[in-house]
């Protein structure tokens, strides 16, 4: 017996099947396990970094130095990186209290094209968002994988270091207590 599937069948299990995959890959990033702030590795001594070449949102050329003047959480993320998604907002809430620099680094490598329609439906209203789709930058800090966060003084000398995903919307005061001392932490 043959049996003939109509348009709407094939459609409505197509739609159904990427509902269920959303659906567990979003599961997936909620039971995301975060680590506490006090995860963050510090950095003895304080290195300088280079003036790392990146790329806004809209292709324009910018540098690590261009965000120097506050405290900065250099984040290397990719939009199919479960934990970098769970993290997200976190990022984005510590952006939110103004005293720290949040700069997301995606790592995708179709930049803007991969990165735009993913951020359409994850806001980040506080991050800065730029882009490092030939890993330049995360090669240069020797990522290991993602995400990787880096802790950066106002003067652009690396302070801290975290490998994995964090509860960025605490760290504010470990974040201060690794950048504003003037001896090695």
């Amino acid at each position: 017996m043959r049996v003939n599937l109509g348009r709407r069948v094939v459609i409505g299990s197509a739609a159904t099947l990427l509902a269920g995959l959303t659906a567990r890959k979003s599961a997936r990033a909620e039971a995301v396990d975060l680590h506490a702030p006090d995860s963050i590795t510090a950095v003895n001594p304080p290195t300088a970094l280079p003036d790392l070449p990146f790329h806004t949102l809209d292709g324009a050329a910018t540098t690590l130095k261009a965000y120097l003047g506050t405290p900065i959480v250099l984040n290397f993320w990719a939009t199919w990186c479960i934990p970098c998604v769970a993290e997200l907002p976190e990022l984005d809430a510590l952006a939110a209290g103004g005293s720290i620099t949040v700069l997301a680094a995606s790592a995708d490598r179709l930049g803007a094209a991969a990165v735009k329609p993913f951020l359409a439906q994850h806001k980040l209203a506080h991050a800065t968002v730029l882009l490092d789709p030939k890993g330049d930058a995360a090669r240069t800090l020797q990522a290991a994988g993602f995400p990787t966060t880096l802790i950066i003084d106002a003067t652009g000398h690396l302070r801290g270091r975290l490998e994995g995903p964090c509860r960025w919307s605490t760290a504010a005061p470990t974040i201060r207590r690794l950048t504003m001392s003037r001896k090695p932490v």
